[in-house]
């Protein structure tokens, strides 16, 4: 069964504002790893990308599921909704891995505000703790 996180957001992402997701992102990252989440490439192998166009992650090896994708520009065939954004989502079957995906949301939501619109299948406990450590790290609720 999937754990599922989705979001809509905009198209195009301006590259500054991109710059400040992944910086903040990347300050999070040994934080993370000390509450136990390793992270890897696409399909748990590899290194994580994150770059100017692209980040992408997964869990490390049997801690792996679905690729948390989120370029910075989206190539979709796909229609906007009613607000111009687009539908995306990722399972993780709550492998360690989760808690990235879930700060990685958070500082999205918290850099592009009304751009962007999260849900998630994750309990409030979870949610709680994640959001207590982007406070507690980057300043960010």
């Amino acid at each position: 069964m999937g754990y599922t996180h989705f979001w809509y957001r905009v198209r195009e992402i301006e590259l500054d504002v991109y710059f400040k997701i992944l910086t903040d992102f990347k300050s999070l990252l040994p934080v993370l790893t000390e509450e136990g989440v390793r992270l890897a490439g696409s399909e748990g192998t590899g290194d994580p990308i994150i770059d100017e166009d692209n980040l992408l992650f997964n869990g490390v090896g049997a801690e792996r599921y679905e690729d948390f994708v989120f370029p910075r520009i989206l190539r979709l065939w796909d229609e906007s909704d009613e607000n111009d954004q687009y539908f995306q989502f990722c399972k993780t079957s709550a492998y360690p891995y989760d808690q990235a995906v879930i700060a990685f949301l958070l500082i999205a939501k918290h850099h592009l505000k009304q751009d962007i619109a999260v849900q998630s299948d994750v309990g409030a406990k979870k949610l709680d703790a994640t959001k207590k450590l982007c406070q507690t790290t980057l300043g960010i609720s």
